[in-house]
């Protein structure tokens, strides 16, 4: 195996597309998560129970990173059902003070600060996750 053998990692994210301004936020999230980090896609997450096929991204996922709407945590929730358990969660409202609102109307300034945080967070997470694959490689070989 050459020494630049650089591991894959898979992060798996689920997240809240409510009908409220930070349901709205976590699903522009997501997708900002997605598009700036090529390991780290968007996931149906009615996919998390074993009978659907799309189960398997969850599980082949080195990782599970939850973008909730709100402190009802329904996709942690759901994950959770699924016999997952997430490496991250993160809420606008209990993480970053925004109160919800109804509507699917949010602020786009706030939104690109708490995206721009979270995709740092992925990307710490990513190399925590890669450092335990290179021990582990390491220590086959």
């Amino acid at each position: 195996m050459s020494n630049n053998y650089q591991p894959e990692i898979k992060i798996a994210i689920a997240n809240c597309s409510g009908r409220s301004n930070i349901g709205q936020m976590s699903l522009e999230i997501a997708k900002r998560v997605d598009k700036a980090l090529p390991y780290a896609n968007i996931n149906c997450l009615p996919a998390i129970f074993p009978k659907l096929k799309p189960a398997e991204k969850f599980e082949e996922a080195d990782a599970i990173v939850v973008i909730d709407g709100c402190k009802e945590a329904c996709v942690l929730e759901t994950i959770k059902l699924g016999g997952f358990e997430p490496a991250l969660r993160i809420a606008p409202d209990e993480d970053y003070g925004v109160e919800k609102t109804p509507g699917l109307d949010f602020d786009q300034k706030v939104m690109e600060e708490i995206a721009a945080d979270v995709i740092e967070k992925v990307k710490h997470l990513a190399q925590q996750l890669l450092e335990v694959k290179k021990q582990k490689l390491n220590s086959q070989g």
